[in-house]
């Protein structure tokens, strides 16, 4: 099983990257395709990851699968959201996108909190991030001129920094071990991910240009994903 998991790791990394230089080169209906054939190697990783190690199976492993699946999901819904021609329905799937990924988020932090003893003085590091996004989603980007989306955007940042926060604290609590670090690193690739994207989607002025964010995406988001599942092959 761990084999397996190793296996379909490297499936799920040569479909990204295929991803990313179909994207980069505005193939979409070829990115899309492999978009959704390496989120299912990832849902692939994490199955055989679980099923590698009995230490894994409990609330920790359902947890990082509910994540992995949110995920899926979520990809699923921003691939095909622009497949609608009416904008109104357009935005309700990407919307529904973007929930899945948020609740993605909260089932990673949850399944380190319930590995991990919380150190309640890390709990002012959770604001750091959303009060960041606030500062710059306020001077440099469109997001708030619609005030759902900027409030809804500053809940999912909140939602990031509790990851990046449940890393912090595995690592400390661990003393740095191999697990530790691996979610941590996790949680920060998703940051930088969704840092990208929001960028490149409602600067005020081109920051990124859009052949770096095809490859920088799908490299950090994918990444993260697999070093999430494979967590479960070394608890």
């Amino acid at each position: 099983m761990e084999t397996a998991a190793y296996i379909f790791s490297g499936v799920c990394a040569l479909f990204a990257l295929m991803k990313a230089y179909y994207g980069a080169n505005r193939q979409y209906y070829k990115e899309l395709s492999l978009k959704t054939m390496a989120s299912l190697a990832f849902i692939a990783v994490g199955i055989f990851s679980l099923l590698s190690n009995e230490s894994a199976i409990g609330v920790y492993g359902l947890f990082i699968l509910v994540g992995g699946v949110l995920g899926l999901v979520g990809d699923l819904f921003l691939g095909v959201d622009s497949l609608f021609k009416d904008t109104k329905e357009a935005s309700f799937v990407h919307a529904w996108g973007v929930v899945c990924f948020l609740l993605g988020h909260v089932a990673y932090s949850i399944a380190m909190l319930t590995r991990f003893e919380f150190k309640l003085w890390l709990i002012p590091v959770v604001f750091i991030m959303p009060l960041c996004y606030v500062v710059v989603g306020l001077t440099k980007t469109k997001i708030f001129q619609n005030k759902f989306n900027g409030i809804f955007m500053t809940v999912y940042f909140a939602a990031l920094g509790l990851g990046v926060t449940a890393g912090i604290n595995a690592v400390i609590v661990s003393a740095g071990s191999a697990v530790s670090i691996m979610l941590l690193v996790a949680a920060v690739l998703f940051v930088v991910s969704d840092c990208v994207l929001g960028f490149t989607a409602f600067s005020n002025k081109r920051v990124i240009p859009t052949s770096v964010k095809a490859w920088v995406v799908p490299i950090t988001y994918y990444a993260a994903q697999l070093l999430y599942m494979t967590t479960m092959i070394l608890l």
